[in-house]
């Protein structure tokens, strides 16, 4: 009996084969950086307890070289505004008051200019000591908004009624602007109207392009606060921004297109370059606008990414396995081609098919004639959805993966179409107002801030430019048809996503490992019937 091990970037698979016939199977948790120590020894530990569960002897195992791949996500930084002396600013999430209003900043404690003002309360001013001051401007109607640097909107705005309170903005950089104007509204009406703009806030009739792109920045948001500087704002490239260098030398943004092994370096803001075999990305901030998701519910200006580095080169694990499972171990030519012969094992399945592999951190796009490796797969997928989020792995895990619904009640679940699902005990109390998926113990909250409807919208399009469009780089002509293993392939979205990144009527279909894995050990099986052809 032999075994074939494949030591993922999330998780670990072992098939032990008799001849060509699967004995057993089973999967754990990659434990730590792919191929590092704590990798091998749960490989090591999981082959044994396959072993003793199914009997037998083991003779040897078969493995892959292994080369981890690094996800992460990058802030950058925002890009020129191009607004001239417009400063625009957009508070937290407790803004009360319903309306609009402008006016002169007053700082609380200076001197009080003429005419309406807009309060602004800095953060070593609680709002008993002010709200005396600010009752009397508002009787006497020379308060036009107050604008908080607590978070105290709420305690503020249910004494001050029909009076726009904002909080959680700095004031400092208000101070000395000659007008400012607020509005809480949903969506804003005046403060994304230029013309508006241009007239309350005393601007010259050149500035209308300026206030147009100021209005631009606060389209489907509830509050924002927006002030006239002295002087022009600082123009000019956003600092440290994030770059690839390509093959020629070039030098440009991180942005689309990723040709795949044309990539030789990136560098994210305040880090040096870093020189890759590959590099892959998804800019989320561009994903949410392109899909109209209303301001804020994601994340802004967040990159998530996959690189291939150049510094840490396949690495062979059969002496290190062979030392800790006591047999000898055979190092197959690559997993590339282990996944192809795994996939191709299934039933119906054309000797001439593409077969695409979803790992955790690569897709592999392999071919009779060869295999191209593109780093970005099932992790970028959870990094890109966490930050999408602004959640954990572990939420985003199972939130990704398909259909989610928001209790509406202890007893009620609102899906993505519209329906409603009826549930024989009431939810946990901590779900109700959320989004949740169906987690390892039940219902898992995840998001309160996005309707079901547009978490469908942003996951599939999280899909299609992860993997389908990740995929679109790897593939060359008109495939006769793809097979897709691997473990993301077990999610009933995936097929779409690749679909639409293939040319219409591709056949596409998940692969069934000897007819009886399905489509997560095609690496595994297809390692020993590499590894020990005869």
């Amino acid at each position: 009996m032999r075994a074939g091990i494949d030591v993922g970037n999330s998780t670990t698979e072992v098939v032990l084969v008799e001849g060509r016939e699967v004995v057993g199977a089973d999967r754990v948790p990659t434990s730590g950086p792919k191929g590092g120590p704590a990798s091998l020894a749960r490989a090591a530990r999981l082959t044994k307890r396959l072993v003793a569960a199914y009997g037998g002897i083991l003779e040897g195992a078969a493995v892959a070289p292994l080369r981890p791949i690094a996800t992460t996500t990058a802030t950058l930084p925002e890009p020129p505004a191009g607004t001239g002396r417009l400063r625009v600013g957009t508070p937290g999430a407790s803004t009360h008051g319903a309306g609009v209003g402008s006016g002169t900043p007053y700082l609380i404690g200076s001197v009080r200019p003429d005419g309406p003002v807009v309060a602004l309360v800095p953060a070593d001013r609680g709002f008993r000591e002010i709200l005396g001051e600010l009752r009397e401007l508002a009787g006497r109607g020379l308060l036009a908004a107050v604008v908080l640097e607590r978070d105290e909107a709420v305690l503020v705005a249910n004494r001050l009624p029909g009076i726009p309170v904002v909080d959680e903005l700095p004031v400092a950089g208000l101070a000395g602007a000659s007008a400012v104007a607020v509005e809480v509204r949903a969506p804003l009406r005046s403060l994304v109207d230029p013309l508006w703009l241009t007239a309350r806030l005393g601007l010259a009739d050149h500035e209308r392009a300026d206030a147009a792109r100021a209005a631009a920045r606060l389209y489907d948001r509830s509050s924002a606060v927006v002030a006239v500087l002295t002087e022009p704002a600082e123009a000019g490239a956003a600092p440290g921004g994030a770059e690839i260098t390509l093959a020629d030398g070039t030098t440009r943004p991180l942005a689309p297109p990723y040709p795949a092994g044309l990539i030789r370096s990136y560098r994210l803001p305040g880090e040096p370059a870093r020189p890759v075999d590959d590099l892959f990305a998804v800019d989320l901030a561009t994903l949410a606008d392109g899909l109209t998701t209303r301001a804020g519910a994601t994340a802004s200006r967040t990159v998530a990414l996959a690189a291939m580095h150049a510094e840490v080169p396949y690495a062979d694990p059969a002496p290190a396995l062979s030392d800790l499972l006591g047999v000898p171990v055979r190092t197959a030519p690559s997993e590339a081609g282990a996944a192809r012969l795994g996939a191709l094992s299934t039933p119906g399945a054309p000797p001439d098919a593409v077969v695409v592999d979803l790992g955790g951190g690569t897709i592999d796009v392999v071919t009779d004639a060869g295999a191209r490796v593109l780093a970005g797969a099932g992790e970028l997928l959870t990094t890109a959805a966490a930050a999408v989020l602004g959640t954990a792995r572990t939420p985003a895990e199972w939130a990704k993966r398909g259909p989610s619904h928001r209790a509406e009640a202890p007893q009620l679940l609102l899906g993505e179409d519209g329906s409603r699902t009826f549930l024989d005990a009431p939810i946990r109390p901590d779900a109700l107002g959320s989004l949740v998926a169906p987690g390892p113990a039940g219902w898992l909250p995840f998001d309160r801030r996005l309707a079901p409807s547009e978490w469908r919208a942003l996951r599939l399009r999280l899909k299609a430019e992860v993997l389908g469009a990740n995929l679109a780089r790897g593939l060359s002509g008109t495939p006769g048809a793809v097979l897709v293993v691997g473990g993301p392939a077990g999610d009933d979205e995936v097929l779409g996503c690749v679909a639409r990144a293939l040319p219409p009527g591709t056949p596409v279909g998940r692969g069934d490992t000897a007819g009886v894995l399905g489509h997560r050990h095609a690496v595994a099986y297809g390692l020993v019937l590499v590894a020990y052809a005869t």
